[in-house]
């Protein structure tokens, strides 16, 4: 399988490039969403911010000449790119033709056991000698009780 091929890696490699792209050169919606509140006339500037990662920094400039900066998470840009990102994963999957590999039984479970499936003769007699040693230990149990019961 080439990595062309690959859903994960295409997908990946979309989002990741998606998320340099809002990150340092401009966001897919309002990079600066508070400017409604500023009062008319107001302008914004939007730029990367490296610290923390994947932030932007607003800069609020009024008519006044008052400056604000404050820090915008682009957290829709985000998840617009996962869901571009999933559906380029999707196509190239469909693309490629490549369906999921089925699950592979664990070496650690047990394997189920069907209802017609009888226990091997020598589990039988196993199983019938546990039985017996049972049954005589519960007979002994009961004698024990019954020679207590007496002596008192």
């Amino acid at each position: 399988m080439s990595a062309a091929a690959n859903p994960l890696r295409a997908g990946l490699a979309v989002f990741l490039a998606g998320l340099f792209v809002v990150w340092l050169i401009k966001p897919i919606g309002n990079p600066c969403p508070d400017r409604g509140a500023l009062p008319q006339g107001s302008s914004t500037s939007s730029a990367p911010s490296l610290l923390p990662p994947g932030t932007r920094t607003c800069t609020y400039t009024t008519p006044l000449g008052t400056r604000a900066r404050t820090r915008y998470w682009p957290w829709l840009d985000w998840l617009v790119l996962a869901v571009i990102a999933g559906a380029v994963g999707y196509g190239v999957r469909a693309a490629s033709g490549q369906r999921r590999a089925p699950r592979q039984p664990s070496e650690r479970a047990p394997k189920a056991r069907t209802p017609r499936e009888r226990p091997s003769r020598e589990r039988a007699r196993q199983d019938g000698a546990a039985s017996e040693r049972d049954a005589a230990e519960r007979e002994r149990q009961r004698a024990e009780r019954e020679r207590r019961r007496r002596d008192r």
